[in-house]
């Protein structure tokens, strides 16, 4: 072996060596070292310095943030309105959405802040049209839909103006942003803008219709994002409807406006409000709009394709293709009224757009559209009925310049009629029905009108169908009533539907055979279709005066039916509102075949105390001068006449004043109507005749005894046609006239206490005119009525049976006193003291009875009645004596023995 390495032995002899022990420590121990376990929390050395700092609360009133918020109007977070639209900037998106909250909590609670610093307002919101965050987007709109735009509209149009030109600016702004949510919600903020303020978007709608183009022709949009396509055709859809108006008032305006002064023409031009808005750049919107067409077309096919090829249809995508046809016909309504013109406007040729260019670029467009009705014609459910609806609503207002080398004539009235003929089934919604399908059956006049005649047939007989199908409680049923007023009558389009040999003319007495039916039925379940139904009936009356009135039969009912035992039921004629009467009584004038069946009913109808007094005297003055057309008989009239003048109602039934309104509310009516009735006889010719053809209706209502206000009408007939006819020259008229004298007396004599009462003395004058007018024409009338009045107060029983209405009165005095009234009005009347002398012996012979009376001593006869019979004597004693025809020695033995 070999001897061991140095490094071995070294390393060997070291470990062999003992380590050298710690020099113990001098003196005691500074630091005891303790040995903690591990995660114990050290405590701190003896000497460590406490920094812990204890003070109270110092309070400076004057320097506290409360007190300099005294008084400011502030949100549920104690900010104000400056502090919010500070933080509406921040770079936070929550700082943004809390500060547009605080805003709207502010101005709900403090509304003049709003109103005082409004401009400032909407300079700082504005800037959030473009914001990054959807919700501080929402939320700007809702603050400027229900509170900054409300309180804009009642601003000046100076401050208006200058705040919408602020946001405008934005919206045209984000509607080229990059964010596609950002473009979409500023064609929201667009909609919102021209909804409020319709006349400030004539001024940016250039730019705004480019950005429409640009966002509908975006292909991301449309492939990806179709559903948000909603907000941008609504809003299109309003702008396009506000150019549409616009044009329509530009019309009225350029029609008036040399009738128009200097000042006022100035006014119409600087006052923004009378008008929807400047007018449009023309020729450059079309162009755009032109474009607009082939970009709407392409989305629709696009959808139609889409929604086809789906098991349901979702409600975003319905929409977005509805919204996408109505701005369709919108466009195609704009260039029509441009084409109609008969020059357009700002030097735009015809040759432009005018009707080649419709038929070669327009409709060429539109032919694609007809491929998307086939589409949707095969399927059955109520959303594709509609879109086809709008379809056909497109075209049909394009009916004049279509022909069948585009489209088949035959197969377009055929598509029309299958809708009229699947609406009741497929669109079960009413109120989608009446919106969808009012447009179509506006149009129908104008289809039947330009198609050829082959083709109408289905398309007359479905809409005779539907119109027969509506109920009068449905809005469809004012423009059936249009349509079919159109159709039959010449004043819209000028022309006669009749006379085009086009098979119309057999649906004529159809339609007019349904307006009686629907006018009935309206009257309860919808009175605002009942005046267009009156209405329509009235024009047809005058352009068809030789109607077959057969088909309108059931118009009677509207006054009455008259039962076989003469009875009448009332009709609603009399509830009717009173425009509604009026166009029903001009009726009667051009549907005169139906007179004689009306003329019961419409008597009972003037007769209702419901009807008006104005609506009454019309009826008797339409019937009039029905009578002076030849197209009413005579006896038909006068038989009216005297019904009305014999059956009238003066309330109360008892003689009072006129001048009591409270107890007589309809007597100045009757008075009225009687003046009416009178001059409509004068006015028919010879009275003889007349009093001869209406005789014995006449004696047989005076037979009948009616009240005395009709009694002295029918007495003021006689007068008025004949007063000196030898028919009252009978005992039957004679008891008649005394009689009714009578009445009128006894009435008056009740209310006499202490001298005659001057109010009941005209109105008695009043009753016993038409009386006095008979005795001056005939003195035989009158001394065979002095018999009579003798006989009554010498009560010869079997004369006082037919006399009076009033109760017969047994009392001596009170008919002495009755016959002496009615004497003494007599003589009071100088024109009968002539014909009073050819009856003084019956008057004498009056005398000669009370004098017997008063001097008999009877047991009847008591000292009050002996009173009252001398104070009649004396009385007719001194009016006879007026008479100039006595001798004093006749009238000397009748002095009363005192």
């Amino acid at each position: 072996m070999g001897r061991p390495k140095g490094g071995a032995a070294a390393s060997s002899s070291a470990s062999s060596k003992k380590p050298k022990p710690k020099p113990k420590q001098r003196g005691g121990v500074d630091f005891k070292k303790y040995k903690h376990k591990v995660g114990r929390k050290l405590p701190p050395p003896k000497n460590a310095t406490s920094t812990e700092i204890k003070s109270k609360t110092i309070v400076l009133p004057e320097q506290s943030m409360a007190s300099e918020r005294a008084g400011m109007a502030v949100n549920k977070r104690g900010l104000t309105l400056r502090e919010l639209l500070q933080q509406t900037a921040h770079y936070n998106a929550n700082v943004r959405r809390a500060a547009l909250n605080g805003i709207k909590d502010i101005v709900v609670k403090h509304p003049t802040e709003l109103k005082l610093h409004k401009v400032a307002i909407i300079e700082k919101l504005q800037e959030r049209i473009c914001d990054t965050d959807k919700v501080v987007r929402e939320s700007l709109y809702s603050i400027l839909q229900s509170m900054i735009f409300p309180s804009l509209k009642e601003d000046n149009a100076i401050s208006t103006r200058s705040t919408l030109f602020l946001l405008m600016a934005n919206i045209l702004n984000g509607m080229t942003h990059l964010s596609i949510d950002i473009q979409l919600m500023a064609f929201r903020f667009l909609e919102l803008v021209v909804l409020n303020f319709p006349s400030s978007f004539s001024s940016y709608a250039e730019q705004a219709f480019n950005n429409f183009i640009a966002v509908l022709s975006n292909d991301r949009i449309n492939l990806h994002d179709r559903n948000k396509l909603n907000s941008v055709l609504s809003g299109l859809g309003h702008c396009l409807s506000l150019v549409a108006k616009t044009m329509e008032n530009d019309d009225i305006s350029n029609r008036q406006v040399h009738d128009l002064s200097a000042r006022e023409l100035w006014k119409c031009t600087s006052d923004e409000d009378n008008s929807v808005g400047r007018a449009f750049a023309m020729p450059n919107l079309l162009v755009k709009l032109q474009s607009l067409v082939q970009i709407l077309i392409n989305s629709v096919e696009v959808s139609a394709s889409e929604l086809c090829a789906k098991s349901a249809i979702d409600a975003s995508s319905s929409e977005a293709l509805l919204s996408a046809l109505h701005c369709l016909d919108i466009i195609c309504r704009i260039f029509i009224h441009e084409v109609k013109k008969p020059q357009l406007r700002f030097s735009i040729s015809k040759t432009q757009f005018g009707p080649d260019w419709l038929r070669s670029s327009l409709l060429i467009h539109l032919k694609n559209l007809w491929g998307v009705k086939r589409l949707f014609h095969e399927k059955e459910d109520g959303k594709f009925f509609i879109f086809n609806l709008k379809i056909a609503e497109i075209f049909l207002c394009l009916s004049a310049w279509i022909d069948s080398t585009m489209f088949p004539a035959e197969e377009f009235c055929h598509f029309v009629s299958s809708l009229f003929a699947k609406q009741a089934k497929t669109l079960r919604n009413k109120d989608l029905m009446e919106m969808y399908l009012s447009p179509i059956i506006t149009c129908i006049p104008d289809l039947i009108f330009n198609a050829p005649d082959d083709s109408k047939e289905h398309l007359l007989e479905a809409f005779t169908d539907a119109f027969r199908g509506c109920k009068v409680d449905c809005k469809l049923i004012f423009p059936y009533l249009d349509a079919v007023g159109e159709m039959l009558l010449p004043e819209k389009t000028g022309t006669w539907f009749a006379e085009d040999g086009s098979g119309v003319l057999g649906y004529h007495d159809v339609w007019i055979h349904e307006l009686p039916r629907i006018l009935l039925q309206s009257i309860d379940k919808a009175p605002s279709v009942t005046k267009v139904v009156l209405e329509l009936l009235l024009r047809i009356g005058q352009y068809f005066p030789t109607l077959d009135c057969e088909n309108l039969r059931p118009f009677i009912k509207l006054f009455g039916v008259e039962s076989s035992s003469g009875a009448v039921e009332l009709g609603p004629f009399v509830n009717l509102a009173r425009d509604c009467q009026e166009l029903a009584t001009s009726c009667l004038y051009y549907f005169p075949s139906l007179l004689p069946d009306i003329i019961g009913p419409l008597a009972s109808c003037c007769l209702s105390d419901a009807l008006e007094p104005l609506v009454l005297f019309r009826v008797v003055e339409v019937l009039q001068s029905t009578y002076k057309a030849g197209s009413l008989q005579i006896t038909e009239l006068l038989s009216f006449l005297l019904l009305l003048m014999a059956r009238f109602r003066v309330h109360p039934g008892g003689l009072v004043t006129s001048g009591n309104p409270s107890k007589v509310s309809n007597w100045d009516t009757f008075k009225s109507l009687n003046r009416l009735i009178l001059t409509s006889l004068s006015e028919m010719g010879d009275g003889s005749l007349v009093l001869e053809l209406m005789w014995n209706n006449l004696s047989n209502a005076i037979a009948k005894k009616p009240s005395m206000h009709n009694m002295n009408g029918l007495f003021r007939i006689i007068v008025t046609l004949d007063a000196g006819t030898n028919k009252l020259m009978n005992e039957d008229a004679v008891k008649l006239i005394a009689g009714y004298l009578v009445d009128a007396s006894l009435d008056l004599s009740k209310t006499i206490e202490g001298g005659f009462q001057p109010d009941k003395t005209r109105l008695f004058q009043y009753f016993i005119k038409p009386c006095t007018i008979m005795f001056d024409k005939n003195d035989k009338v009158l001394c065979s009525t002095l018999e009579m009045l003798k006989s009554f107060i010498t009560g010869d029983d079997h004369l006082l049976s037919s006399l009076s209405n009033f109760n017969y009165p047994g009392e001596l005095s009170c008919r002495v006193c009755a016959v002496t009234t009615i004497l003494i009005f007599l003589c009071n009347d100088r024109k009968l003291h002539r014909n009073l002398s050819f009856g003084k012996s019956v008057i004498k012979g009056i005398l000669d009875y009370i004098r017997h009376q008063l001097g008999s001593s009877g047991p009847n006869v008591t000292y009050e009645e002996k009173q009252k019979l001398r104070s009649a004597f004396e009385q007719l004693k001194t009016k006879a004596l007026q008479l100039n025809c006595w001798d004093r020695s006749e009238l000397e033995g009748l002095s009363i023995t005192r």
